[in-house]
């Protein structure tokens, strides 16, 4: 394989994440998943196959489509929290739903700070 990395733009990319097919190096592949950085640290937290399209607002985990059930025209729940009928964040619960949010803004800090 040849080229650049297509996160950093700096190295050579030695390795193609299996999901999304960006061509990488070594730094920024994480060999475990066969995945990108990228990738790996966007994936649902309950399947740990598929990417995250949101963190539910009840307990925070990052959820893909097929685990998570639209509550009404803007939030998403993950099956487990709709399972139980928790549908909305709580006093109890704020905790947990202030802390997805923080954690997808932190991945998404890292991994913009690995560019160039």
């Amino acid at each position: 394989m040849s080229g650049t990395c297509e996160i950093c733009h700096v190295r050579e990319a030695r390795y193609v994440c299996r999901l999304c097919g960006r061509r990488v190096c070594e730094e920024h592949f994480d060999k475990e998943k066969g995945l990108c950085v990228i990738c790996s640290s966007s994936l649902c937290e309950l399947c740990g196959v598929r990417l995250a399209v949101t963190y539910c607002p009840v307990c925070g985990r990052l959820v893909c489509y097929e685990d998570s059930v639209q509550v009404d025209n803007v939030r998403r729940v993950c099956r487990e929290c709709y399972a139980k009928g928790l549908t909305k964040p709580s006093p109890e619960n704020k905790d947990a739903y202030l802390s997805g949010a923080v954690r997808l803004a932190k991945r998404l800090i890292r991994v913009s700070s690995t560019k160039g």
